[in-house]
């Protein structure tokens, strides 16, 4: 018989461990924390916890950005706040398993809701006039300016900036 250069328990070891050095996304060596990107998402994130009301929004805007919950209404918490140019308000969705914050306001008798990830990316904007059915607003600059003008306002409620 010939002698072999490798030794097969080491051999064997090293294809077994192996796979859990890639492990990298399960609790496997202890409870990873999950944070943004952004400090200021993660306070007007607890800011709407620790603040807000729980509250459901009708299915079909949310719809339009991609938030669905099989038709019915969408479990939301939120918080609202005014001044001179009106009341803004803020929902936040946990429905995908992520935080996202829904900005809307009215402006006249449309309502314009915006769909924003934790690091304030605008990701949908949708027009939802009383009588009618929502639509996803194509004009990109008047949906980024709105969208930036909630924001700011919003910017100037979380508490620790």
């Amino acid at each position: 018989m010939s002698k072999r250069s490798v030794s097969r328990r080491p051999l064997l070891a090293a294809a077994l461990l192996l796979p859990l050095g890639a492990c990298q996304s399960s609790n496997l060596f202890g409870p990873r924390k999950i944070t943004t990107l952004s400090p200021r998402g993660d306070r007007l994130v607890r800011l709407i916890q620790n603040t807000g009301k729980d509250n459901m929004m009708a299915p079909e805007a949310p719809a339009l950005m991609g938030i669905t919950n099989e038709g019915r209404d969408i479990p939301v918490r939120q918080l609202a706040g005014e001044n001179d140019s009106g009341r803004y308000v803020v929902s936040l969705v946990n429905i995908r398993k992520i935080h996202e914050f829904i900005f809307h306001r009215k402006q006249g008798d449309v309502l314009i809701l915006h769909l924003s990830d934790t690091r304030f990316a605008r990701l949908q904007s949708v027009r939802y006039p009383r009588n009618g059915k929502p639509a996803v607003i194509t004009d990109v600059a008047f949906a980024e300016n709105d969208f930036q003008q909630q924001v700011a306002y919003w910017y100037g409620q979380i508490p620790g900036r």
